[in-house]
């Protein structure tokens, strides 16, 4: 890290509050969490906040200062405020689940992918832009313990110590070629609480694919187990799997007699290896296969049942409507991106994904976008009003 620039570790109500005071005299900063998935702890936790106030970088410990952060959360929904960052997606849900609507997110990645660059993490753009070395040992280390090692707190510092210089590197760029109010118009779009779909970040939910061998009572059962584990995780603060295996789990559903074995079963957590976590989970299974016999389901079908007949009428029909769209209008619109933007350009804003959505009429996109798609549309004579309106 350069000489210019200033780390302090917050841990410590009065120094987060001097903090508070400096955050409020400017009105951008550079911001990344530090967070635990399911990876070390049980569900979506915020460990630690970096945050870049002109040339000072804190690091803010929200497990250590007992404090809802009411404050922070403020400045961060003020859209007067800017926040830098660097493929913020996660950590915007993160926030979003904790009660802070966070605005005004400038998502440097997303303007690397519109200058047509490929995909690359901070660490070598930092490193090919500024030509600064930076560190990757603590990318994946338990950010839940305490004390943090003076290699995690460098490892977060440089997340957003140099944010504001890739900014204005990138910046320079996209103005040089006039797409800044692209830029602009994406993150505002993409970091819309419209955007974000319900769903409880904390919970680890069961795949269609985790259903392949069972039949539909053991399917029932199998989530009902899930669901009680998930409740055993929570207690132990640990992540679902540690403390009891997936395979195993799933394995109980299609023998019953392995919970005879439970105090010794090595995939099974050893704090739960007692009589009465043994005694609860046979209940557990019990009641499930009887809830599931009483709403009918059956040992002789597929849990993983194939699509009913409608469905997959309606299935085909779509899959038609994307075939089409593609051969007649979107095909040719991306090779035009590509020919006129480049290849990163065109996978970014006309991506297969986004090809579905226009051809079944399913989002609504960015102005310019569809401006572009118009103006490219015209010079090749294509059709493209009705996925459009």
């Amino acid at each position: 890290m350069t000489k210019s620039h200033s780390v302090q570790y917050l841990d410590t109500l009065p120094a987060y509050y001097a903090f508070l005071k400096q955050l409020y005299q400017v009105n951008e900063i550079a911001l990344d969490l530090e967070f635990d998935r399911n990876r070390y702890g049980y569900g979506f936790q915020l460990c630690l906040i970096q945050c870049r106030v002109q040339s000072n970088c804190y690091i803010i410990d929200p497990l250590l200062l007992e404090n809802n952060l009411e404050e922070f959360y403020t400045y961060l929904e003020d859209p007067k405020h800017s926040i830098i960052c660097f493929s913020f997606g996660e950590d915007f849900r993160l926030l979003h689940s904790l009660g802070c609507n966070i605005t005004t997110v400038r998502d440097l990645d997303i303007g690397l992918s519109l200058i047509n660059e490929a995909k690359q993490s901070l660490v070598n753009q930092i490193s090919s832009r500024l030509g600064v070395q930076t560190s990757k040992s603590s990318q994946t280390s338990n950010w839940l313990i305490r004390p943090l090692s003076a290699k995690q707190l460098q490892y977060a510092s440089e997340d957003v110590l140099y944010l504001f210089e890739l900014r204005d590197s990138i910046i320079e760029e996209l103005n040089s070629k006039s797409r800044y109010s692209w830029f602009e118009q994406e993150n505002d779009w993409l970091y819309s609480f419209k955007n974000i779909e319900p769903e409880n970040l904390n919970k680890i939910n069961i795949k269609p694919k985790d259903l392949d061998g069972l039949n539909e009572i053991q399917g029932y059962t199998y989530k009902k187990l899930f669901e009680w584990r998930d409740v055993q995780a929570k207690n132990l603060g640990k992540p679902p799997f540690q403390i009891i295996d997936n395979h195993f789990l799933k394995l109980l559903t299609q023998k019953h007699a392995l919970v005879n074995n439970w105090k010794n079963e090595r995939a099974v957590h050893y704090s739960l290896r007692n009589s009465s976590i043994q005694t609860a989970i046979s209940q557990q299974l019990s009641s499930s296969i009887e809830e599931a016999i009483t709403k009918g389901l059956d040992s002789t079908k597929p849990a993983n049942s194939p699509l009913k007949t409608d469905e997959y009428e309606e299935l085909k029909k779509e899959q038609k409507v994307i075939r089409e769209a593609k051969k007649n209008v979107f095909g040719v619109l991306k090779d035009a991106l590509v020919k006129q933007y480049g290849k990163n350009v065109q996978s970014y804003i006309l991506s297969n994904k986004v090809i579905q959505d226009l051809a079944l009429g399913k989002a609504k996109f960015p102005s310019y976008r569809i401006e572009l798609f118009r103006q490219l549309s015209t010079e090749y004579s294509l059709e493209i009003e009705s996925y459009l309106d």
